[in-house]
């Protein structure tokens, strides 16, 4: 795509956009009026509780069974948070203190922090070019304390998940699936979140479905299943209406049939349960998001063969480009001390671009550098230097976001300002 040489907007010349393009928060910029009406009759029937209360609840009940259908699981679970959804999604593997989970070095704090909450140890491992885990130096960090992995779906990407589960099934370990940023994403036909033993999703605000702050659990597994809805419950096992007295199954339970028969003993759990008005707007949300996957990933595409020959940058890798969902288009800059001035130059020019994390791995977070599990000894020290390769590519991974608003000239602008700042800012 040629362009004319303008003065770039940072150096005092004329924006490509006047107004910046809106980033962020794809499923709260739809919330409507199908969000309006499912909460509404929540609160007509006066019922925000999900087991029970003065009418008969189902919001949480049916986006289990919708969430389920969708990312083709037998199950799914309505939680508190995509945090709760990763730590009851732990314990739904049965990780116990002491035990090592692999945790890519390039994500948010929660995918090791709920490692961490559960006594285990994050063992970190490199991202490859696709921002996500990179397979080939999993066996480089299984030890014989190794239970599980955790691919993280890194910005609407999937990560290598035939390969990751061909290693943990030769290795005999669990997988759990950190979906929180990449909701609709799909590798190989196959939606994330059915591929390992767990799915876990977000629901937070800026999400790409929302319900202000909530997750979900997806598994096949009847027995993960039901281990994390006892976690998630005090321990209890119980679907529908219950009276409040008490918390055994009684006449009063409803109907049973969603759940598989129970098939454990009673154990003490926390309390992760989703409540009514989040289940309602995460439904009409769940609803929404095949429709907001193929607007973002139809403009994802095209600005992605708008910049085909950009210099001084590659783009991200996608493992599956059919699959992504579009969410944000990646980069990876050629010469890592251009990341900045990049980043600076193109959102002078109104386009949503970030550096990645700010460049930092989640082990360079003081709160992980502090932790010292209970049991056991850290086999990292986690400090810079841990994973180079990860810190490598972080230097060079630019961000600009997509939204499901953006049309036909908003595609053409990102890719405009794209043109015009690497043309003089990169060469």
């Amino acid at each position: 795509m040629a362009t004319k040489i303008e003065r770039l907007a940072v150096d005092g010349g004329e924006p490509v956009r006047a107004t910046p393009l809106e980033t962020g928060y794809p499923g709260a910029r739809l919330i409507g009026d199908e969000e309006r009406e499912l909460v509404l009759e929540v609160l007509d029937k006066r019922a925000p509780f999900r087991f029970y209360g003065v009418n008969e609840p189902d919001k949480v009940t049916a986006l289990e069974r919708e969430a389920a259908h969708m990312m083709g699981t037998a199950y799914a679970l309505g939680v508190t948070s995509g945090t709760a959804a990763l730590k009851v999604g732990l314990k739904a593997l049965d990780i116990a203190p002491g035990d090592e989970v692999i945790v890519p070095a390039l994500t948010f704090i929660a995918s090791p922090g709920t490692v961490a909450a559960h006594q285990a140890i994050p063992v970190f491992a490199d991202v490859n070019e696709s921002l996500t885990l990179d397979p080939h130096d999993i066996e480089n960090r299984i030890t014989s304390r190794t239970r599980a992995i955790m691919p993280v779906h890194t910005s609407g990407v999937a990560a290598e998940m035939d390969t990751i589960m061909e290693i943990a099934r030769r290795h005999d370990l669990r997988v759990i699936e950190d979906c929180a940023q990449s909701a609709g994403t799909a590798y190989k036909h196959k939606a994330i979140g059915a591929w390992g033993d767990v799915g876990a999703f977000s629901l937070q605000v800026n999400k790409i479905v929302t319900a202000g702050e909530g997750g979900i659990v997806t598994t096949s597994d009847p027995v993960m299943f039901e281990r994390a809805v006892r976690y998630h419950d005090h321990g209890n096992y119980r679907f529908g209406r219950m009276t409040i007295e008490t918390s055994a199954p009684d006449d009063t339970m409803g109907d049973l049939t969603a759940y598989p028969p129970g098939q454990l003993d009673a154990f003490p759990g926390e309390v992760y349960r989703m409540g009514e008005l989040a289940g309602a707007l995460a439904l009409a949300q769940v609803r929404k998001l095949p429709g907001i996957i193929d607007r973002m990933r139809q403009a994802h595409n095209a600005i992605a063969a708008q910049i085909q020959g950009l210099p001084g940058v590659t783009p991200r890798h996608l493992p599956d480009p059919d699959g992504v969902a579009g969410v944000s288009l990646g980069l990876l800059t050629d010469d890592p001390a251009h990341t900045g001035p990049f980043v600076k130059a193109l959102r002078a020019e109104g386009i949503p671009a970030r550096h990645v994390y700010g460049g930092k791995p989640v082990y360079t977070i003081e709160s992980l550098q502090n932790y010292r599990p209970a049991a056991g000894t850290l086999t990292q020290h986690y400090a810079p230097g841990l994973c180079p390769r990860t810190e490598a590519i972080m230097a060079r991974a630019v961000n600009i976001a997509i939204a499901p608003g953006y049309d036909e000239a908003d595609c053409a602008d990102v890719a405009q300002a794209l043109w015009k700042v690497a043309t003089q800012a990169l060469v």
